[in-house]
């Protein structure tokens, strides 16, 4: 489960005013610090911070509290509750005035000895901050995104109900699973008909292992890119998905490279289908047609612009082909265009090259808009 270093939450219309206001005077540059230097005067009442004219310090914390619109408790030195804002009330079904002033494994008895109710002696005794998400241990099928960190002399818990979202994650999951289940089948049906067709065709019998290799490089990538559940694809995955079916047991002809980088499912496509076409042509005539042929695959990224280099070494002599066949108008063509970039094939004679050149921002999807937070 990967960890997040804050809590992101929504601003209330009220708490929006309050902070655009505390900006405004120059004492503050964000919300963070709004709500950070409040809950500083909470823990120390000595260090609260000027508040406006008529509103006092009680107040104005109680308004920042509630305005974060995720659930917030505060716990003293000895676990009991000292903060217990609306959404927490809301969420857990107790009101403030229940709880206050009770020791927390009271409240919650079935808290205690949990891996949270753990979280929550560390982040106590060694005065670390933990973020996390976990099953909520008061209600069954219930999960929470969290932060535990040091107030004062105690402790301070942000929350946030994620059941909704992991109810889609998982609905999503299932229905991911059965798509890939489905296009797999429907790949498995498409290559026996082509087979068939091929056979009673005439069909040259390499015609018909060249389409069936192609299928399943495009069944690789598919599962790859599922895995992924199709937002994205990282790109080492996207390139051994294409090249492993070109390796011979006991050997390791392919060197690969480069920083990671998560391509949008089309480019993984097109990157997969073009990598192999490069594999297949180097197993026929190129460096992977001899033992001691290797070929170099990497890749870097500058300025905003992403550069692959495919090598071949230790292959037999080449020469540039009469013709351009499907792969090569695929490489040159197809995955040019999809990347908006270029790509060049250089048949020298002591093996191919083929460089790939394009935007780094034409193989990724667009960041999704960012909504106004604040990290507590």
């Amino acid at each position: 489960m990967p960890s997040r270093s804050a809590l992101n939450v929504s601003l209330t219309p009220e708490l929006h005013a309050l902070v655009a206001e505390k900006v405004a005077s120059g004492r503050y540059r964000s919300a963070s610090e709004v709500v950070r230097e409040a809950l500083r005067g909470f823990a120390d009442p000595a260090a609260r911070p000027r508040t406006r004219a008529g509103i006092d310090a009680e107040t104005e914390l109680g308004t920042i509290l509630e305005g974060i619109g995720e659930g917030f408790y505060a716990v003293d030195s000895q676990f009991r509750l000292t903060r217990f804002n609306s959404v927490a009330a809301r969420h857990f079904g107790k009101s403030p005035e229940e709880v206050l002033g009770r020791v927390l494994w009271d409240v919650f008895p079935s808290a205690t000895g949990t891996e949270l109710g753990r979280k929550f002696q560390e982040t106590m005794t060694r005065r670390l901050a933990l973020v996390g998400e976990t099953e909520s241990v008061l209600t069954a099928g219930r999960w929470l995104v969290y932060r535990l960190f040091p107030l004062g002399e105690g402790m301070a818990v942000v929350f946030n109900d994620v059941s909704d979202r992991k109810t889609a994650e998982a609905h999503r999951e299932l229905l991911i699973n059965e798509l890939n289940h489905r296009v797999k089948n429907t790949l498995a049906m498409v290559q026996a008909i082509a087979a068939q067709t091929l056979r009673s065709g005439g069909v040259d019998s390499q015609v018909q292992a060249n389409f069936e290799a192609r299928l399943a490089a495009l069944g690789n990538v598919h599962s790859v890119l599922t895995n992924e559940s199709w937002e994205s694809a990282e790109l080492h995955d996207v390139i051994w998905a294409s090249l492993r079916p070109h390796i011979a047991p006991d050997r390791e002809p392919f060197a690969v490279s480069g920083p990671g980088l998560r391509l949008r499912p089309k480019s993984a496509v097109m990157v997969s289908l073009g990598l192999h076409e490069l594999s297949t042509n180097a197993v026929k005539y190129g460096a992977l047609s001899a033992e001691a042929g290797r070929v170099t695959v990497d890749w870097d990224i500058a300025d905003g612009r992403f550069r692959l280099r495919w090598e071949e070494r230790g292959g037999p002599p080449v020469s540039m082909p009469s013709r351009k066949g499907f792969g090569s108008r695929l490489i040159e063509r197809g995955l040019a265009s999809e990347l908006r970039g270029q790509v060049r094939i250089d048949y020298r004679p002591t093996g191919v090259i083929c460089t790939i050149e394009a935007p780094v921002e034409a193989m990724q999807d667009p960041d999704p808009s960012s909504r106004e937070a604040v990290a507590v």
